[in-house]
């Protein structure tokens, strides 16, 4: 019995392991193609829903199916409509307002879960939240620097040319941005939430 769940085991993590390095092929070769098609960012938007799930399940956190809805919305304005990074220079700015809220959500679901005081899992979801932002814009940092993938900046087509790529922000200037950005929605949904516990009571938060 003890063998068979041992291999039951490793077959599990064999799987998931298989699934995540799919997953980054995937989507670096979104980052390598520019010009993809529509079916390889499909695709890639569904294998980061498949990672999710498969996190969820095997960690059994047990997200709500908001949080699948916010996954769902994260991949489909990151990865399935990525072309739009090169035609609307606020597009990725909305972005980084925008998903540190969602990712605030997911965060929160699970601190909720420690035997802290409300201040401290905002407090506790905020730097998390934070650190995400941070690890994802030194690995823009580090794809730019090997491939220039030129996800660091803002590029804007040139309709005159089908590779070409006229720069309108410095990367350095768009990285500090971005992370204030980050701070910001971060630091409202934190606001928001606390201002809801104090209003409605400990007792909404168990959902």
């Amino acid at each position: 019995m003890v063998k068979q769940k041992h291999a039951v085991h490793r077959e599990y993590v064999y799987k998931r392991r298989v699934i995540l390095v799919l997953s980054i092929l995937i989507a670096l070769m979104i980052y390598f193609f520019k010009n993809a098609s529509f079916l390889l960012r499909a695709a890639t938007t569904i294998e980061f829903l498949i990672l999710f799930y498969l996190i969820d399940h095997f960690l059994d956190i047990r997200f709500r199916p908001h949080h699948y809805g916010f996954v769902l919305l994260i991949g489909v304005f990151s990865l399935l409509l990525s072309p739009l990074y090169y035609v609307y220079p606020n597009y990725d700015k909305i972005q980084h307002f925008v998903q540190p809220m969602l990712f605030c959500s997911i965060i929160y679901f699970m601190v909720n879960k420690l035997k802290l005081e409300m201040r401290w899992k905002l407090i506790f979801t905020f730097f998390v939240t934070l650190g995400i932002l941070g690890l994802f814009e030194i690995s823009e940092y580090t794809l730019d620097h090997f491939f220039d993938l030129k996800l660091q900046g803002v590029y804007l087509r040139d309709l005159h040319g089908f590779e070409k790529f006229n720069l309108i922000t410095d990367p350095l200037d768009d990285t500090i941005f971005d992370l204030i950005l980050g701070v910001l929605g971060s630091g409202l949904y934190a606001i928001i939430l606390g201002i809801w516990y104090r209003a409605q009571g400990k007792h909404i938060l168990k959902r």
